[in-house]
């Protein structure tokens, strides 16, 4: 009998608390196990979002299958609850073991054919895709609601968020302290330090209860909410809320922070910087302006001498987009891999569908819940107070889902479509980065290249999964094709027989 190891994940304590798929997920994977001969020595659960590496559960994961060698099989229930990053994802491809994607169908390990590598390597893509596009659009959706004057995110000290009118209120248990610092600072002065003590001794605390740090105090004083405007992304906003202060104070305080605060230059920003460590000794490559109008990057030489010199943007430009020559796809070839790929998502389609009947479903049980609530208030079955209570805990709820069921259609819910983009982009990768700037050119290489080296005047880097798989297959199918090899037999390298 195999062993295996199942993992379950939801992205928020608040879709475990809800119960949103954890117990789902678990019965899907035992009853899968137990259909399949397969015995489950180890479940592993989490409540973390697989957009970045790093999670503890996931972690302890791989430590138990490197310590339990006679452990083969993990079992999830699909691609983006294992992982929605590449780094991940090599993380368990170096374990050498049999993944089951319950609900996709597919089983990925060592044996498997390099097209069903292939494919799965572009839906790990295509859930970091998700998980982009999902933020760009939530990041729309706040700026959206800082141009109608209604504060985007959680509140700062001095206000909360009502959930019943989206937008946000007086918190008076704090509202004085913070009105009294901004006074006493405005008349007296005082250095930062003391005011962080005088708002320790005033009471002001975080919301979990903590001690307000100096530097929350320093943004505080800075933050034009306090008089009814809302600074959002740089730029501001005239707030519908109540403002706490007058804006005479907030404008002397003002004054005496630019008087008093030391003049510093901002960090400029440079489109390459943080993207390529040294070759030679491992060092950052930072970059520098020369004679006022000249970028150069140059390795930091943190650990001592080091032989690398620096280089001009414009030149690293064009070498960085050197390995972006290696995606080139036949038209052919790239009709095959969208039918491949069409046939793939058709599960995956009618998940995301699934979920948003789902969310819906649930949105109907609480409009039901609260119509019934109402009934029971006129006749006199319950009181006003629980009334009003759940009533505000039920529009919260219906509030979330329809947040989320706008997220989903927001997103791009439709993964074979993104899919074709992306074999779009590959075919075009070079050609496309080349008509860019530097900061286009770099958003193009945080998706496509990973652990870029730059060495003796040279770049060398890896193509991230799958674009490194098309690379490979485009130079394998070039090769056999100057052979006169049918397009048939070349899918060998794409569809390798099974020993």
């Amino acid at each position: 009998m195999k062993k295996a190891v199942l993992y379950m994940r939801v992205s928020s304590k608040e879709q475990k608390e809800e119960g949103y798929s954890i117990p789902s997920q678990r019965k899907l994977l035992r009853s899968y196990a137990k259909k399949h001969n397969i015995n489950v020595v180890r479940e592993f659960e989490e409540v973390e979002t697989a957009k970045r590496t790093g999670r503890r559960e996931f972690e302890h994961m791989v430590r138990y299958l490197k310590t339990h060698k006679d452990v083969k099989d993990i079992g999830v229930e699909k691609t983006d609850r294992l992982y929605r990053n590449f780094r991940d994802r090599v993380q368990i491809d170096d374990l050498g073991l049999d993944i089951h994607f319950v609900k996709e169908g597919q089983i990925i390990g060592p044996k498997s054919r390099s097209h069903e590598k292939f494919i799965h390597d572009l839906m790990v893509t295509l859930a970091k895709h998700y998980i982009d596009n999902l933020s760009e659009e939530t990041i729309k959706g706040m700026l959206e609601k800082a141009q109608q004057g209604l504060y985007p995110s959680c509140t700062p000290l001095g206000y909360i968020n009502n959930p019943e009118t989206r937008r946000i209120d007086v918190d008076f248990t704090r509202a004085g302290i913070i009105r009294e610092l901004f006074e006493i600072y405005a008349r007296d002065r005082v250095s930062l330090r003391i005011l962080t003590k005088l708002a320790y001794e005033r009471g002001l605390r975080s919301r979990k209860g903590n001690r307000v740090s100096k530097s929350g105090i320093a943004k505080m004083l800075r933050n034009p909410i306090y008089i009814g405007d809302i600074i959002w992304k740089g730029v501001y906003y005239k707030g519908k809320h109540d403002p706490i202060l007058p804006s005479e104070t907030f404008e002397r305080v003002q004054s005496i922070l630019n008087t008093s605060q030391r003049s510093r230059g901002k960090r400029r920003e440079f489109a390459f910087r943080g993207l390529l460590k040294c070759g030679h000794c491992g060092c950052k490559i930072t970059a520098e302006i020369k004679k006022d109008k000249y970028t150069y990057y140059r390795c930091t030489k943190s650990r001592g001498k080091c032989p690398e010199r620096p280089i001009r943007e414009e030149r690293l430009a064009l070498i960085l987009g050197e390995p972006l020559k290696r995606l080139r796809v036949t038209e052919e070839r790239l009709e095959w891999i969208k039918k491949a790929l069409a046939e793939s998502f058709q599960d995956e389609k009618r998940y995301k569908a699934q979920e948003i009947s789902r969310l819906q479903a649930e949105y109907d049980e609480l409009e039901g819940r609260i119509g019934k609530l109402y009934e029971d208030k006129q006749d006199g079955v319950i009181p006003e107070r629980f009334w009003k209570s759940k009533y505000k805990e039920y529009l919260s709820k219906q509030n979330r889902i329809e947040e989320q069921i706008a997220e989903h259609k927001k997103a791009s819910v439709n993964y074979l479509e993104n899919g074709n983009r992306i074999l779009e982009l590959a075919q075009k990768a070079y050609s496309l980065y080349i008509s860019q700037d530097p900061w286009e050119q770099r958003r193009l290489l945080d998706l496509l290249l990973s652990n870029s080296v730059l060495k003796d005047g040279r770049v060398l880097s890896e193509l991230n999964k799958p674009f490194d798989t098309l690379a490979d297959g485009a130079e394998e199918e070039e090769k056999l094709a100057s052979q006169n090899v049918p397009f048939e037999a070349r899918n060998r390298f794409w569809l390798p027989r099974k020993d």
